[in-house]
């Protein structure tokens, strides 16, 4: 007799499920490796307090030699470190000209770059070479494929249009089949037989979750600079910017939960079609005790089957999956809920330093000024991981992303330094400067869009650093100290920098750098530099490395620079 197939409606949602799982699969592995292009990064909509803009000039020589420069940065140079070094130039030095100066340094403390590519490297789970990411979809695309529901729907197809007995027959046998086959590849708990969907489901959602709070940072700068050093007046022009990008990805539970809990939710749903499966073939075939209410009974727990959420076992999650026998709104789109935001800040400067060496009480201190204009550019983007912007709209990060989602103001700030030579020879120097002395804030445009419920607030503090060195006619030796700590520009750790640095002067025509530079602030952030000048003549070429101490791929940069003094 012919099967009801008003009595197994149902089981083609079991297709729609493992389809989902599939575009969940698939598009981690479209989008999520190209989140490197864009730093990466999450949501801080609850944290709202100020960042600062970090204490970091563009100029390769100081770059080797730890970051010092305080008391130790010559000629055109000065600016950036200290304006009252200017005025404690060598007597044969009358002119400087850096142009350009140009520096980068990327840091992942966290190892979010390793942890992104990761989705892409070959799995631990199996001698395969595929990701785990591969070996998921693979297992989904076999499932879905001739032995699983495309025989399925086949046998639900024959089941409808049997008309002689063995036509039936051999339409319950192929579905019988396809059930178990799925049950078997998917979700069998034989221990000779891997349930592979269980097992690459949670490997992709712990590589998700490997991600969370991983911050990663980028800064830039370029610069130019003439300077006129006098022991009596000291003037010096200087044009340069400087940027920082932070980023960091938070990811959402229900992204995690979601692929942890399909493979469980699927897997009950499968049991409750394949008992209505066998419930049917044992009342179609007349075997003793199965009654209708029994067919009925089997099809109400598909009819009905929920999955997660509000009032159901804890162990299932709080992300609805299942409802009313179907997946859940919502549930069907493969969408993850995890977001991505950035956060930066770029600062143009045009100054104008002056400095000049006063007699006070016998001693000569050299006092110097940089008032400057500046452009202050504030970028904070948010976008779901899925590859979509708040709005709905899909990702394209280029140069009119910038554009709208920044705010630009325009202020006026000021640099002041000291310093001070001492020794029989005038060997050691001390420095100390405040710049940015008038501290500002600056709200990211999600913050003014939001009245203040979200985005960030980026802050130009005051920043003091002081500084000592001792040099010869071959050798110079600095350090420099943060006598405060930097707030960060978003997500990374603050910064309050201990620097040393050395150079070995040959005849003033090499130079060969080296320095180390702690953040008293952070842990495993400190670095090692070293750097190399050629300035045959009045040329000078410099260029200066860093990395991190302990772990190069965390933080490395490098600077270069052309000059001409004389």
């Amino acid at each position: 007799m012919p099967l009801h197939t008003d009595k197994i409606q149902w089981i083609p949602t079991l297709s729609t499920m493992l389809v989902i799982m599939a575009n969940i699969s698939k598009g981690t592995t479209m989008h999520l490796p190209n989140k490197k292009l864009l730093l990466g990064a999450a949501i801080s909509l609850a944290t709202l307090q100020a960042q600062a803009v970090p204490f970091m000039p563009t100029d390769a020589r100081a770059m080797g030699m730890g970051g010092t420069g305080v008391s130790s940065a010559e000629v055109a140079s000065t600016v950036q470190f200290n304006p009252a070094l200017l005025s404690l130039t060598r007597d044969d030095d009358h002119f400087g000209l850096k142009i350009p100066q140009i520096s980068i340094v990327v840091a992942d403390d966290d190892g979010f770059i390793d942890e992104v590519e990761d989705f892409d490297e070959e799995s631990e789970l199996d001698n395969s070479g595929l990701s785990n990411v591969d070996l998921l979809s693979n297992v989904l695309d076999e499932s879905t494929g001739p032995l699983g529901l495309e025989k399925l729907n086949q046998a639900l197809t024959d089941l409808e249009t049997a008309v002689l007995p063995a036509q039936y027959e051999a339409a319950e046998t192929k579905l019988e089949e396809s059930v178990n086959y799925l049950d078997t590849r998917l979700f069998s708990k034989n221990p000779n037989i891997d349930p592979e969907l269980v097992v690459y489901s949670e490997a992709v959602a712990n590589d998700l979750d490997d991600l969370n709070n991983k911050a990663l940072r980028m800064n830039f700068g370029a610069n130019m600079a003439l300077a006129i050093p006098s022991k009596k007046f000291s003037l010096a022009l200087s044009a340069g910017g400087q940027g920082t990008f932070s980023g960091r990805v938070l990811v959402s539970s229900d992204d995690s939960d979601i692929l942890r809990r399909y493979p469980d939710a699927t897997s009950k749903y499968l049991t409750a079609v394949a008992n209505l499966q066998s419930t049917l073939k044992d009342f179609n075939d007349g075997v003793g005790g199965v009654s209708a209410q029994d067919v009925a009974d089997a099809e109400e727990a598909v009819s009905d089957f929920a999955y997660g959420g509000p009032n159901r076992p804890a162990d299932e999650g709080d992300t609805i999956i299942f409802e009313n026998g179907d997946l859940a709104e919502g549930a069907d789109d493969g969408s993850l809920n995890s977001q991505v935001e950035m956060v930066g800040v770029a600062i143009a400067d045009l100054g104008l330093t002056a400095s000049r060496v006063f007699n006070i009480k016998g001693h000569d201190i050299a006092f110097g000024v940089t008032p400057k204009l500046q452009k202050v550019t504030v970028f904070d983007y948010l976008y779901d991981l899925d590859g979509e912007d708040e709005n709905g709209n899909e990702v394209e990060f280029d140069g009119d992303t910038i554009t709208e989602n920044s705010e630009e103001y325009t202020e006026i700030n000021v640099d002041l330094g000291a310093a001070y030579q001492f020794g029989a020879e005038k060997q050691f120097q001390a420095g100390l400067v405040v710049k940015n002395l008038l501290g500002k804030e600056f709200e990211s445009p999600r913050y003014v869009e939001s009245n203040g419920t979200a985005g960030t607030i980026v802050e130009v503090s005051p920043q003091v650093r002081a500084g000592i060195s001792h040099k010869t006619s071959w050798t110079k030796v600095a350090f420099d100290l943060d006598l405060m700590e930097n707030d960060p520009v978003a997500f990374e750790d603050p910064t309050q920098y201990a620097s040393i640095g050395a150079e070995l002067n040959v005849w003033r025509t090499l130079q060969l750098r080296a320095g180390y530079r702690a953040n008293l602030a952070g842990s495993d952030q400190d670095v090692v530099t070293a750097g190399l000048g050629i300035s045959p003549l009045a040329v000078h070429l410099d260029i200066g490395l860093m990395a991190n101490a302990s772990d190069p791929e965390k933080e490395a940069g490098i600077a270069l620079e052309f000059g001409v003094e004389f």
